[in-house]
């Protein structure tokens, strides 16, 4: 069963301005509308709260590391999941997906934020 999201960006209706069209597929879907449908409600709050903290869903580079994307994913971690930074929000957002859980298991996005959470009070800043 294809998603939702999937087929829409995949399969536009005619009836969308050139300007979407000149879109690659990628660019067309919602990287939070894909995290809504690869997550429980729950896992999803967590996911939200935890890239809300790290990039506020922005595709941003932090100055001061190799940190980069919506997950702020660091170079070498990008490498460990076989990819080169990806440009689009939607990779980023499947590295994050992708690099928690393999970090947190089960415990996926909540186990990622509580942790999150917790260096933040310990440390003063938040890292998952």
């Amino acid at each position: 069963m294809t998603s939702t999201i999937f087929s829409t960006a995949l399969n536009p209706t005619p009836a969308i301005p050139v300007v979407y069209k000149e879109r690659t597929a990628m660019q067309n879907i919602d990287p939070k509308q894909l995290a809504r449908e690869l997550l429980t409600t729950d896992q999803y709050k967590c996911f939200s709260q935890l890239i809300g903290k790290e990039s506020a869903w922005r595709s941003v580079n932090n100055p001061t590391s190799s940190a980069a994307g919506v997950g702020q994913l660091l170079e070498d971690t990008y490498r460990n999941l076989g990819m080169r930074h990806p440009q689009s929000r939607v990779s980023q957002t499947i590295a994050a997906l992708a690099y928690i859980g393999r970090k947190y298991g089960s415990g996926g996005p909540c186990a990622a934020w509580k942790h999150w959470r917790h260096q933040k009070q310990k440390t003063g800043y938040g890292w998952y």
